[in-house]
């Protein structure tokens, strides 16, 4: 079948060239070599289930400068990763706030890029949220990183038809719908999908789409409403949600449940 032979090829390819700030279920099984690594990515030892993808997506704003962010979002802007005054110490308060304060700005501009395109068309312990050191000149904060797992099935006509893309474990955003991982995106749900896009630029995409929240199509409407009427107050809701559900060994945990299926049959 042409979608396993792609499928296998973008394995192969990924082994090779892995994603920095993706972790495919079975890149971690060491015991059994480099090779079983290779076979097993992606599928969590199932080579017969090319199929089905398993994945946890760091966002990291240390690797925002790996592409563009019209690409691939800008994590530095994110609220998952920018904690809100009340969650610092009173001699880092200063700091924080900045820190807030930009990633409601962050958000604003990401929303009104949102519209515009919508109308034209690390490894830290396991268990629990890790940080990084922006080294921007504004602001010195301690920035979190937050963790999301993901679940691709992909059809027996990809790469001409999008794979079914859930969103594991608990999540706070707009365009996921929360009881189900049900995601809504323009590209990767939506008319914007093309045969040309394959699993790294779907990793990519989702990156952005974590970054750039949608609030013009949701699936949560409250969110989405917070969102838009106030931004700050969605900044520190989403980063406290973050630090209590977005950590590494809570999005492996999901990884490894998994969702079954999920798998389109044409």
């Amino acid at each position: 079948m042409a979608s396993t032979k792609r499928l296998l090829k973008e394995r192969a390819n990924i082994a090779r060239d892995p994603i920095p700030y993706v972790t495919f279920q079975g890149d971690d099984d060491e015991d059994d070599g480099d090779d079983k690594m290779s076979d097993d990515a992606a599928t969590g030892g199932d080579t017969m289930n090319i199929n089905r993808w398993r994945f946890v997506l760091a966002l990291d704003p240390n690797h925002d400068t790996l592409n563009d962010p019209s690409e691939i979002g800008k994590a530095g802007a994110s609220p998952y990763c920018n904690p809100p005054p009340s969650s610092t110490s009173s001699s880092s308060s200063m700091l924080s706030s900045k820190g807030v304060a930009g990633a409601a700005a962050g958000l604003v501009a990401s929303v009104t890029r949102a519209a515009k395109v919508s109308k034209k068309s690390s490894s830290p312990e396991k268990g629990g949220s890790s940080s990084s050191s922006s080294s921007s000149s504004d602001t010195t904060s301690i920035r979190n990183v937050a963790y999301f797992a993901f679940q691709l099935d992909f059809p027996p006509n990809y790469p001409f038809k999008a794979p079914m893309i859930a969103v594991l474990g608990t999540t706070y955003h707009p365009n996921i719908k929360k009881t189900t991982g049900e995601m809504c995106d323009a590209v990767l749900t939506g008319e914007g999908w093309g045969p040309t896009l394959n699993v790294r630029k779907i990793c990519m995409r989702l990156r952005k789409f974590l970054c750039d929240p949608d609030p013009d199509h949701p699936l949560e409407s409250d969110i989405a409403q917070v969102l838009v009427e106030k931004p700050e107050e969605y900044a520190a809701l989403a980063y406290r949600h973050a630090v209590e559900f977005a950590t590494r060994g809570k999005a492996e945990d999901a990884m490894a449940r998994g969702k079954h299926g999920l798998i389109p049959s044409k």
